[in-house]
């Protein structure tokens, strides 16, 4: 990639904004409010998409710091705490390292991440993708999932107030009205989007010091620690909203690792000319291929 340049619309274009000057194209993008309305604007236009093209790191990295203003030092850990940066098998000593320089971070830290200055090229890449094809779904995904939750919660109470012997059987009926009461509640403001965006990439970054890898020596007294001295970095809130996403990733996707375990486990021993029943329930997937998954 070439940068630097300003490609000239072309001669023949008929679109107001197209036709504009390259300067006023590239002042344009550096003032989109967020990635998804970025991507909107590059894929909807090839001059645009040949104007991001030619300033891609300073356009990218400017729209990055806006959609994750308020937790950007969250995001930066989770980056950070890869495997491609950490190593895989690491030692115990480098991911309590890690912890220390991340605490640092943080605003009531020595080196506050104020922005993606440090960040090379390829890692705000990554940051970007990361955040708009997971982060942003998995967030409509679970404030979905905790909205409904809270209003099935408040509906049964409402029923066993009124009948307690019957309070169980409404459930069916109670969830519909909430599905339908809600169908249109999940516009989070930024406040809340802040909040549920913080713990998601809280609890990324603690499966990857804790999840995938393990550490070198196996030592459970040591992932003991190092999750101790991890969740010591934030406020018990924190600690409870971080529980709340990973109780919301076991609920939801459990079973797809249970089913996806059980097709790789029979795929091997076919391919080795064994067979293992498909019957019966598949023991929880735990390990390197949930962490792969969820660390992307």
């Amino acid at each position: 990639m070439v940068t630097g340049m300003t490609p000239d619309p072309p001669a023949l274009s008929s679109s107001p904004l197209e036709s504009l000057p390259a300067e006023l194209r590239d002042r344009i993008l550096l003032s989109m409010p967020d990635l998804p309305t970025l991507y909107s604007m590059v894929r909807a236009s090839p001059v645009m998409h040949a104007q991001y093209r030619s300033n891609r790191d300073k356009l990218l990295r400017t729209c990055l710091e806006h959609e994750l203003d308020g937790f950007l030092v969250h995001a930066h850990a989770c980056q950070m705490s890869r495997v491609e940066h950490l190593g895989d098998g690491r030692a115990h000593e480098v991911t309590t390292g890690f912890i220390n320089t991340y605490s640092q971070w943080l605003p009531s830290g020595s080196r506050p991440c104020a922005d993606l200055g440090s960040v090379t090229p390829s890692d705000c890449r990554w940051m970007a993708a990361f955040h708009l094809t997971v982060a942003r779904p998995l967030a409509c995904l679970y404030s979905k999932w905790a909205l409904d939750n809270l209003g099935l919660a408040a509906g049964l109470a409402v029923a066993e107030e009124q009948d307690p012997e019957t309070a169980a059987e409404p459930t069916a009926t109670i969830t519909a009205a909430v599905a339908h009461e809600h169908a249109n509640a999940y516009n989070l403001s930024r406040s809340e989007e802040i909040r549920i965006m913080q713990a998601l990439y809280q609890c990324e970054t603690y499966h990857h010091l804790i999840g995938y890898p393990r550490t070198a020596c196996g030592d459970i007294l040591a992932e003991y620690l190092v999750c101790d001295t991890f969740f010591s970095l934030f406020d018990p809130w924190e600690a409870e909203a971080i529980g709340c996403i990973h109780l919301f990733f076991r609920q939801g996707f459990d079973a797809l690792f249970d089913k996806l375990k059980l097709k790789l486990q029979t795929a091997y021993h076919e391919s080795n000319g064994q067979r293992i029943p498909l019957e019966g329930t598949p023991k929880r997937c735990t390990g390197r291929a949930r962490e792969k998954v969820l660390a992307y």
